[in-house]
């Protein structure tokens, strides 16, 4: 088992490093920033590669948490707990000698989801056996990591679809924007796609033509073994749905709730939420003496 230990560390250097040494004694690896990236490395894209080959992810919380970071565009903590979600990691929250976790407007609101994790208490008049539990815990909890489903939209006004791309993000989906059949072909050429998502009429591109996703759906390169074509459109995709489908569309799509409904499920991703929350595992005797047992009463959010 893999696991990434995020914390900050004026809150919790000491207690990340004590996790780390105590997840490696029982056979598992543990990665803490402060000891597996060397110098000079780029920082933010060890990070990204470490969460993205990790099957769980670890947020301590102590005293002197500082939610107000959180809120910073390039805050390392929030871009690792927005990172695990993207790959549908558990994120598991353990609070270093506190009562309870940040209240929730406390957070930005893209973290808020991490208020429906119960949380595991760290201790210190209790923490070699609370640290013992946490470690026994996580097998139970551990995942294969989701990778990133790379789709292709193609649209002559792709800022029109701002909002869908926005919602799509959290499943694990990252997009590549073109205007024209002529660009998506290109782009098919050089890079490997799961999903493409077509407007129907092209008026503002080279296309120049209503009937644009018909002639797109038509191309060889889609025919001929290619990734599943959405087409989403207003009216005039409703009425031409029939003959879209006949030309090998695997769906037609002309409301956002339907599109993002479609996309998920053919990419074969939760559509309910992007990971799901996090519920520690009851500790039995064998594993854990009772006080180390995850606390219900705290909920909320994690973070370095």
């Amino acid at each position: 088992m893999r696991v990434f230990v995020s914390y900050q560390r004026r809150d919790a250097l000491w207690p990340a490093h004590l996790v780390g040494y105590a997840l490696r004694a029982a056979g598992h690896h543990a990665f803490v920033d402060t000891g597996d990236i060397d110098g000079g490395a780029p920082f933010r894209d060890v990070i990204a590669q470490a969460i993205g080959q990790a099957n769980v992810v670890v947020a301590l919380v102590g005293a002197g948490f500082d939610t107000a970071r959180l809120h910073e565009p390039a805050n390392v903590i929030a871009f690792e707990w927005q990172r695990a979600r993207f790959h549908g990691l558990p994120v598991v929250p353990a609070l270093v000698d506190r009562p309870g976790m940040p209240a929730d407007a406390d957070l930005p609101a893209p973290l808020r989801w991490f208020t429906r994790a119960n949380a595991w208490p760290l201790r210190s008049a209790t923490l070699g056996p609370d640290v013992d539990a946490l470690v026994a815990g996580l097998p139970r909890l551990a995942v294969v990591p989701r990778q990133a489903a790379r789709v292709l939209w193609v649209d002559d006004k792709p800022a029109n679809n701002e909002g869908e791309r926005a919602r799509l993000r959290p499943h694990g989906l990252v997009f590549d924007n073109v205007v024209s059949t002529a660009e998506a072909l290109a782009q098919m050429a050089f890079a490997p796609y799961d999903l493409v998502i077509t407007d129907l009429g092209r008026s503002g591109s080279s296309d120049h033509s209503s009937q644009a996703g018909h002639q797109f759906l038509a191309e060889p390169a889609l025919r001929n073994g290619g990734p599943p074509v959405v087409v989403y459109g207003n009216l005039a995709a409703r009425i031409r749905a029939k003959a879209l489908l006949a030309q090998g569309a695997a769906a037609v799509c002309t409301t956002p709730d339907g599109l993002i409904d479609t996309v998920l499920t053919l990419l074969g991703r939760d559509a309910s939420g992007s990971a799901p929350a996090v519920t520690a595992p009851p500790v039995s005797p064998a594993a854990a003496p009772s006080p180390a047992a995850p606390s219900r009463r705290a909920r909320g959010p994690a973070g370095r």
